[in-house]
């Protein structure tokens, strides 16, 4: 058994693969949830090998599919007793642009509203870890691209949205999350983060068409391995709070350091608003 429980998801490939085989070296045990299952299944095998005396289980779970995450959200509070860290590490660029049946586009479902359920269903079970500890945190894997986002596209369906400004808003959320999630839990010895990886070498966009997957695949020689883009996560999850500072609680992080936010509309209002209008969510049936 480690000494911490940290839950990663997309921690089958990239910055999510890095961060657990990291996290696994420091003795977490480990929560990988994935979309794919064989490829959760290969991820696994290499955690462990990172470090087999530790704990590594494996959920396949659709963020997509606000079902999909209530079940896992639901095993994850029967089988575990802690949960000292939860990293909202999953998120992808649409290849197209497409919407639910209400109306959502469904990279921001998957990156922002997917997410929020995750995280909301499994507050109890962080309260009981902060309780006991004194220590529990959330981390969410946001990016320099948030400063493409618009809060006024957040839930609309507007078909000429370009898959850059969507991967903008999304990230923008996951902003907004973690600065929203760091005011709503005050006092609960839970913190919240958010987390700028760098410009990091992974599979991620390559598939996107037009001028953005073309950049992504033109610059990747050029970017980071997913080892140091995983720095930043790594820091915040497993260093004191001590270090990562008290005032910095629902803080932008960037190399393992607080920066400020490149958005205007990165402010406690607009996280505030996101998070009440998110709720409607939580107990929804989710629609595609």
């Amino acid at each position: 058994m480690g000494i911490k429980t940290a839950l990663i998801t997309g921690a089958n490939a990239g910055i999510g693969l890095a961060t657990a085989k990291a996290l696994a070296q420091r003795s977490f045990d480990l929560i990988l949830l994935c979309r794919n299952e064989q490829k959760g299944l290969d991820a696994q095998a290499q955690v462990r090998k990172a470090n087999p005396a530790v704990r590594v289980d494996l959920l396949t779970v659709d963020l997509a599919d606000g079902n999909s995450v209530r079940r896992a959200a639901e095993k994850i509070r029967s089988d575990y007793t802690r949960l000292n860290v939860l990293i909202n590490n999953a998120g992808y660029t649409p290849a197209t642009i497409e919407f639910t049946a209400d109306g959502i586009e469904k990279s921001f479902y998957a990156n922002h509203i997917g997410h929020f359920i995750l995280t909301y269903h499994l507050l109890d079970l962080l309260k009981k870890t902060a309780a006991q500890t004194g220590d529990a945190r959330i981390i969410s894997l946001s990016s320099g691209a948030h400063a493409m986002g618009r809060k006024a596209r957040f839930f609309r369906h507007i078909d000429t949205l370009s898959s850059w400004a969507a991967y903008g808003d999304d990230k923008l959320a996951n902003l907004l999350f973690a600065k929203a999630a760091a005011r709503q839990l005050a006092g609960t010895g839970i913190t919240s983060y958010s987390v700028h990886p760098g410009a990091v070498r992974t599979n991620f966009g390559s598939d996107t068409p037009g001028l953005v997957g073309q950049l992504f695949r033109l610059a990747g020689p050029f970017m980071r391995t997913p080892e140091v883009g995983a720095q930043t996560s790594v820091f915040l999850a497993s260093a004191p709070l001590k270090s990562i500072g008290e005032r910095n609680n629902g803080a932008y992080f960037a190399d393992s350091r607080p920066k400020s936010p490149s958005n205007r509309d990165a402010t406690d209002e607009n996280a505030d608003w996101l998070w009440e209008r998110t709720l409607a969510y939580v107990a929804k049936e989710s629609v595609s």
